[in-house]
């Protein structure tokens, strides 16, 4: 009676993950813009904010047009303004917080193209203007990383789906994969434009332990709630079955190893040991846990999709009425 969830396909998981990703990208950006806050200038880190911003903006289209290959009728997808209206539909919530998000990040990415684009120098743009995209942007990449937990968590007969504590989990990911872009992105652009903003990078360097922590805490807790769900019904029993196949069952060797493993012990050694070591062994341990980072995150999608069993609701009803 309970199958392992095969609805959603590769696709959809990494429209999870991209989506996530292009929002924490974004925020990220955002962190460096704002510190030190009495500037909220983009003097000296104009090339890292400029690709950190794209990155996140081509993170969302591909992971549309993945999401839409899904479809049995991608071209009626295009549609979907038509239901913009009906606000007590998560999916067109959904719809107007990713065209929200689309527009900012990429008219900010634009934006800062301007300074490396001979043709658009004339466009002259205030911080004023920057201040706003970056606020603006971030609240919408904020609730763009909710809801890619929230999609699931909406989805009708998977229960290890249905639990406030798995948006949570892809927001702290989506924070934390964030992060790591932007580290990676400032290892191939160069320090030597952001020498001047170093209080940017030195708080985002602190924060990347702590949201690890968090990612840790929420993930177990997450874990062990499916697990203690019980077998009263096949609806728990369902929750408890998703979680035994991630701890011990057949999706164990990816949790452990490219969740756990990647996403969560590895960038924390490699955080820890960049903030003790200084030179460039620091900026080598960044990139290594960065890379894990992106790694895990992408599993950690692809796994929680995979554990989904679905609930036999039918064989619910029947029970209650045979006792």
């Amino acid at each position: 009676m309970l199958e392992v969830q095969t609805a959603w396909g590769w696709q959809p998981a990494l429209y999870l993950f991209l989506g996530g990703l292009g929002a924490g990208a974004f925020i990220a950006a955002a962190v460096l813009f704002f510190a030190p806050v009495k500037t909220r200038t983009i003097k000296g880190k104009e090339k890292v904010l400029c690709a950190s911003t794209w990155v996140a903006t081509v993170c969302l289209v591909v992971g549309l047009l993945l999401l839409l290959s899904e479809l049995t009728q991608p071209l009626r997808a295009l549609m979907l303004w038509q239901s913009f209206s009906n606000l007590e539909s998560w999916m067109a919530l959904g719809a107007w917080i990713i065209l929200i998000a689309l527009v900012l990040f990429g008219i900010t990415a634009v934006c800062l193209s301007t300074t490396f684009i001979p043709a658009l120098k004339k466009i002259n743009v205030s911080g004023g203007v920057y201040t706003f995209l970056f606020c603006a942007g971030s609240l919408a990449g904020l609730c763009l990383a909710i809801y890619t937990g929230v999609l699931l968590m909406a989805a009708e007969g998977i229960p290890f789906w249905d639990s406030w504590l798995l948006p949570c989990l892809f927001t702290v990911s989506a924070l934390g994969t964030g992060m790591a872009a932007l580290e990676i992105i400032t290892a191939f652009v160069g320090r030597k434009d952001t020498a001047s903003e170093e209080k940017g990078f030195t708080l985002l360097k602190r924060a990347v332990p702590v949201l690890l922590v968090i990612e840790a805490i929420v993930l177990f807790a997450y874990v062990l709630t499916m697990a203690g769900a019980g077998a009263d019904d096949t609806t728990a029993e369902a929750a408890s079955q998703s979680a035994a196949l991630l701890v011990s069952g057949e999706l164990a060797i990816i949790f452990w190893g490219l969740v756990v493993a990647c996403a969560l012990i590895i960038p924390l050694v490699a955080a820890i040991a960049k903030v003790l070591i200084k030179g460039k062994a620091s900026g080598s341990f960044a990139i290594i846990g960065a890379l894990f980072a992106l790694v895990g995150g992408c599993a950690l999608r692809f796994t929680i999709l995979l554990a989904g069993i679905h609930a036999d609701p039918v064989f619910d009803a029947l029970s209650k009425l045979v006792s």
